[in-house]
């Protein structure tokens, strides 16, 4: 009995035995099955999946500061005070100070082009006014923003010249105020404290220059002086080979200014001498009008006209005066500051030939100085194209090098952009020349080439088949792939996986 206990003892010990040993061989076969789902790609395998490929070329641009402006002095008086290059200026604050009163800037694209008074008609420039008096908080008796003055613009004005310690007029001179859009940056400064304003006025005098030192024209007239003569004159050609007037009278016809002498026969030596003065003050008054800035004598009345900062031209004024019936400005203007926004942005002179990249609204990639990639978007592309020298050589048909039409690209940074000495440094703008999205896709590297130009892609599973793929798109080492047998998940053997 004892013995047969120890028999089926023994057979259940090795029944056991053999019940671990079956389930330690299968737990050991199940774990040596490589997984083939599509997030986990096996060793040297990479997973087909689907992406947005964007093919971009690089182009070289520089950083900037936005909108570029000139700042005028407009004002008869002496600065007193100007900023320093860097200087940040926001709006209600001052730009410069003359004769120790400032000249404040004004948010607006119209710049001033008249004294604002309640006697003025309807325009952008009382659109601008009414609108910073009341962002100012200068707008006690409620002024609608709108293109007409009012007489709650009128209390406006009087509350800020009394902000500024000023007389409570209600009215501005042209100059007090400078509309410029949004805070400007000082990045030169090109007036000098103690130096004459712009409300000197280049009026010309008799003694002025002519449009020709060379020559002189003296034609038949007749002059209204007190002694009524009339005649007939010569004609110069030039200083040194000229033909004496024959009579006592002579004008110049192109500056309808009249010369009075004696009505008596002058000698010869005489009219040489009033020729050679003659001569004298025509080339003295040439000499003025190419110096716009020089002033003409007190006693001259002479009225002129100069040039405004647009291209247009002042009312003719008498020397010394402002051009304005206060005469508390609106002089000759003179540039004073060079600013522009505190904005960075990018330009970068992209070839004609690859202009369809650049679309307004598009965005891009910028990488930055420091090594950081940013944001931009597209704002403005130019029109028109500029032709610029691959050698450095200017003109065309020199032999010298060719020239490359560009068009000038505007690109706005998304985003806080951080470091000092960012303008005029140099950037990489990333602009997509093609896209595809949503499309399957393989790392380059995954590609197998076959015979010609085809290329397949291999399972990385047994059997380890070769299946054929289209290629399409390639952007940031990855390749566009399609055909039958591709779908997402797929893996497949990668050189570099």
């Amino acid at each position: 009995m004892t013995r047969r206990r120890r028999i089926v003892a023994g057979l259940a010990l090795l029944v056991a035995i053999g019940v671990v040993v079956v389930i330690v061989v299968t737990n050991n076969s199940s774990g040596s099955t490589p997984t083939t789902n599509g997030s986990d790609a096996a060793t040297g395998a990479a997973t087909v999946q689907r992406r947005n490929l964007v093919e971009t070329d690089t182009e070289s641009g520089t950083l900037s500061y936005a909108n570029p402006q000139t700042v005028y002095d407009r004002m008869s008086g002496t600065v007193t005070w100007l900023p320093s290059v860097g200087q940040l200026i926001r709006t209600g604050q001052a730009l410069f100070d003359v004769d120790n009163e400032p000249v404040i800037l004004m948010n607006g694209s119209t710049p001033a082009y008249r004294n604002l008074a309640p006697s003025d008609s309807d325009g952008p420039d009382i659109t601008e006014l009414n609108r910073n008096l009341v962002d100012l908080g200068f707008d006690s008796d409620g002024i609608i923003v709108d293109d007409v003055w009012q007489p709650a613009t009128t209390v406006g004005v009087e509350d800020f010249q009394a902000s500024l310690g000023e007389s409570e007029t209600g009215s501005l001179s042209l100059g007090e105020v400078v509309f410029l859009p949004g805070p400007q940056l000082v990045g030169t400064v090109d007036g000098t404290v103690g130096s004459n304003g712009g409300g000197s006025s280049s009026a010309t005098s008799l003694t002025d220059p002519p449009s020709s030192p060379d020559f002189v024209s003296l034609t038949t007239t007749t002059t209204t002086g007190t002694t009524g003569t009339t005649g007939t004159t010569g004609t110069v050609t030039t200083p040194g080979a000229a033909s004496l007037p024959t009579t006592t009278t002579t004008t110049t016809p192109t500056k309808k200014r009249k010369t009075k002498t004696k009505s008596s026969s002058p000698s010869s030596a005489q009219q040489l001498a009033a020729l050679v003065a003659l001569l004298r003050a025509e080339i003295a008054e040439l000499r003025a009008q190419q110096s716009p800035s020089s002033k003409s004598p007190s006693s001259s009345t002479t009225p002129s006209k100069s040039t405004s900062p647009s291209g247009g031209s002042s009312s003719p004024s008498k020397s010394g005066d402002s051009g304005n019936d206060d005469g508390g400005g609106g002089g000759n203007a003179v540039a004073i500051l060079q600013t522009s926004s505190d904005h960075l942005v990018v330009t970068v002179d992209l070839a004609a030939t690859s202009q369809s990249e650049a679309v307004v609204g598009e965005k891009v990639t910028v990488e930055m100085p420091a090594g950081n990639t940013m944001n931009g978007v597209i704002t403005q592309v130019s029109s028109v194209a500029q032709a610029s020298s691959s050698s450095g050589n200017q003109g065309a048909g020199n032999g010298n090098g060719s020239s490359t039409p560009t068009i000038p690209v505007t690109v706005k940074l998304i985003g806080h952009v951080t470091g000092a000495g960012l303008d005029q440094a140099a950037v990489s703008v990333n602009f997509a020349e093609a896209k595809a999205n949503n499309v399957l896709s393989v790392p380059v590297t995954a590609l197998v080439a076959t015979s010609g130009n085809s290329y397949a892609v291999q399972e990385a599973d047994a059997p380890y088949k070769l299946i054929p793929v289209t290629l399409g798109l390639f952007a940031a080492g990855y390749v566009e792939i399609s055909g039958p047998g591709i779908y997402p998940g797929l893996q497949v053997t990668d050189s570099q996986g």
